[in-house]
């Protein structure tokens, strides 16, 4: 019996997380049907309770906030000491209790764009440093649901992604320009297409109820940290503004959307940023709005049936959407996003880049909103391609 480790989650408050989790324990019961799983949690009891329904084992590797180690990991990231600091203990602990390992979390093999445009940059990558270890002890290691890259142009962080990539089992990119990429670097004997996890889950039991009744929104502080390293009152004015002209020219409801709900980080917590916006919307500028709290990824789905189309910061939730045939618009401030519209729609038609989204959202939302109908026709075709795609995966 193989042991089977999944591990690189911040914690299922992020409910993508929870998908890549979900679609990662059915990937492995079907390739692997006599192994044991356990997934490694930095939130355990919430974790625990979230995915008490997938019957695998949940261990806790989660450490307390002290403020020493803030100040240290702080003096790190000022320094670009390239270390990475107290988590010796997890990556021995998992090593041990594992034959394979499975590194799951979105887009973790990556640089944010606000730090790639400098000449030099912290680049060391608490994934990298697990991954090499596992390798010196001889694990087999594989790269799931993932998007990679970009790194930027400096030269030693390049190479300290790629020297370990080359290393690595087996890469299972989400989308394709994460492939384009790798081989463009020189990375691609181990690199292969399989769809996000997130299309791994079943929907077909949830009896939902569809209407079109709203338009989605779904924005993330984090989003705009990516991309310019901080978010200001401006920021949320202008959107305000945006959204406030949005739902007026579609004559819909606006429907806000959480799906994070970081628990420790303000700017990771969709619920917080979006609660600002909300309110500015009702009380200055008296929209008709919504702001629902889902409990969870399958949860969320029930929220999104009710939507015409959706606008999303956050990939896995335009994926939420998509995945029960509900259009999506993708915000994009990484690859990941480029690469996911381009595989369902075949193009990059339907992704905005999120620095455009005050001065090109409405003509292309209102576009949507005209051609809804044949989208969810395109969105249902490409559903079926993706079933035979996962069948093929095993």
């Amino acid at each position: 019996m193989e042991k089977i480790a999944i591990y690189g989650v911040g914690g299922l408050y992020n409910y993508g997380c929870e998908a890549i989790i979900r679609g990662t324990v059915k990937f492995i019961r079907k390739k692997y049907p006599n192994s044991q799983i356990t997934y490694y949690s930095k939130c355990y009891d919430y974790d625990k309770k979230q995915i008490s329904d997938l019957g695998i084992v949940v261990k806790n590797i989660g450490s307390t906030h002290r403020l020493w180690r803030k100040i240290i990991s702080k003096t790190i990231d000022i320094f670009r000491i390239p270390i990475v600091p107290f988590l010796e203990n997890e990556f021995k602990q998992i090593l041990k209790e594992s034959d394979i390992i499975f590194s799951v979390g979105g887009d973790i093999y990556s640089v944010p764009a606000h730090l790639r445009g400098q000449s030099r940059y912290r680049y060391v990558n608490p994934m990298v440093e697990f991954g090499k270890l596992a390798k010196i002890n001889k694990k087999t290691l594989i790269i799931y649901g993932a998007s990679i890259g970009p790194f930027g142009e400096y030269n030693t962080a390049r190479r300290y992604y790629m020297d370990h990539l080359r290393e690595v089992d087996q890469i299972y990119c989400r989308e394709y320009k994460s492939i384009e990429y790798l081989k463009s670097l020189g990375v691609r004997d181990n690199v292969e297409f399989l769809p996000d996890p997130a299309f791994f889950i079943d929907n077909s039991d949830m009896g939902l109820e569809f209407s079109n009744s709203y338009v989605g929104i779904n924005l993330s502080e984090l989003s705009f940290k990516e991309l310019y390293g901080d978010v200001n009152d401006d920021t949320i004015s202008k959107l305000c503004c945006t959204l406030k002209t949005l739902s007026q020219d579609l004559n819909l409801k606006l429907m806000l959307i959480p799906h994070v709900f970081s628990p420790t980080t303000v700017y990771d917590n969709d619920y917080i940023f979006l609660e600002r916006i909300y309110s500015r919307l009702r009380n200055e500028h008296q929209v008709n709005a919504v702001l629902v709290v889902p409990t969870g990824f399958m949860d969320v789905k029930k929220h999104l049936s009710k939507c015409r189309f959706v606008i999303c910061a956050r990939m896995h939730c335009a994926v939420n959407a998509v995945t029960i045939g509900v259009p999506a618009i993708f915000l994009s401030y990484s690859v990941k996003a480029k690469g996911m519209a381009s595989f369902i729609y075949g193009d990059e038609h339907w992704m905005l880049p999120l620095e455009e989204i005050n001065s090109r959202l409405i003509p292309l939302a209102m576009e949507m909103n005209s051609k809804a109908d044949d989208i969810k026709q395109c969105i249902k075709f490409k559903l079926k391609k993706v079933e035979v795609m996962l069948d093929k995966a095993y």
